[in-house]
């Protein structure tokens, strides 16, 4: 299923030569270059923030520290909507439910993963065989969501003690966002509108709506849009897989060591096997 190019497009990068791709109309995605390693440890950090959060959410935490995130992500009038629930693991592995829906089709799937170095995918009805650009998309939205949080209330979610509106105005400078995988640049004038609130202790929800430029040098103003919203836990929660979890039936693809296609798991591993397979590069 394709992005919407009226608001991100996103590509593979790394030591084979692959870039980011461009949009025809912002927000852009600048051309960088970063080994595949860099590249997930950056983005492993970005997601998995602390390890450190307990139930009741302390003064100084960060949004991007939720142990459970689930977001939904509406891009304007396209027609393309993602839906995705990151759960992290003290052990620093990541799960994804995913699901994205476009004018052509619906897909779904999971993705895991192992230690920032390699991914693996299961339920994706005839999967590319590169799975990394899996990945991008809601990464880029999850940073997305939690850079506006951190925008307009600084203070984190310890701060909301009842339900907080938000406005966020900016005429000339771009809101911009990285999560070291993709860069995106949302174009000034933009406008930030939303709410948060507290639900029960350390659960938090959100809903956002972001107005940006896609106006070109010559063009009269042009505007889009996305909405996001979500619910955001800080309680800790068991990971859905124990070490002892046999990893038959899932795709695998070793972004640490520039593979650029995924296989099937070899029979018999378990995660504890591959996880140590990690800590051995």
């Amino acid at each position: 299923m394709k992005t919407p190019n009226a608001i991100f497009a996103v590509g593979a990068t790394g030591a084979a030569g692959r870039d980011f791709a461009t949009t025809q109309h912002g927000p852009w995605l600048s051309r960088r270059y970063f080994t595949r390693v860099r590249l997930w440890i950056v983005l492993l950090i970005v997601i998995t923030g602390s390890q450190t959060v307990q139930a009741q959410v302390k003064e100084g935490t960060l949004w991007r520290e939720a142990v459970i995130s689930e977001l939904d992500v509406d891009f304007g009038d396209t027609g393309f909507h993602g839906r995705w629930r990151f759960h992290r693991c003290d052990c620093g592995d990541l799960q994804v439910q995913f699901e994205q829906i476009a004018p052509d089709g619906v897909v779904n799937g999971e993705l895991l993963m192992v230690g920032g170095q390699v991914l693996l995918a299961r339920g994706f009805e005839q999967p590319e065989p590169d799975i990394e650009p899996l990945i991008q998309a809601p990464s880029l939205m999850l940073q997305l969501a939690f850079q506006m949080l951190s925008s307009v209330q600084p203070q984190g979610p310890y701060a909301l003690k009842e339900k907080q509106v938000w406005e966020q105005s900016e005429p000339n400078l771009d809101f911009k966002i990285s999560t070291g995988l993709a860069t995106g640049i949302f174009a000034a004038p933009w406008n930030i509108k939303g709410s948060g609130w507290k639900t029960d202790a350390g659960h938090y929800r959100f809903e956002l709506f972001l107005q940006f430029s896609i106006a070109m040098p010559g063009e009269s103003e042009a505007k889009s849009s996305i909405t996001l919203s979500g619910d955001l836990e800080y309680q800790q929660h068991d990971f859905p897989y124990d070490g002892s979890t046999d990893l038959g039936g899932w795709s695998i693809q070793w972004i640490a060591v520039n593979d650029l296609e995924s296989e099937p798991a070899p029979a018999g591993l378990t995660l504890d096997a591959l996880r140590q397979q990690v800590r051995d590069l």
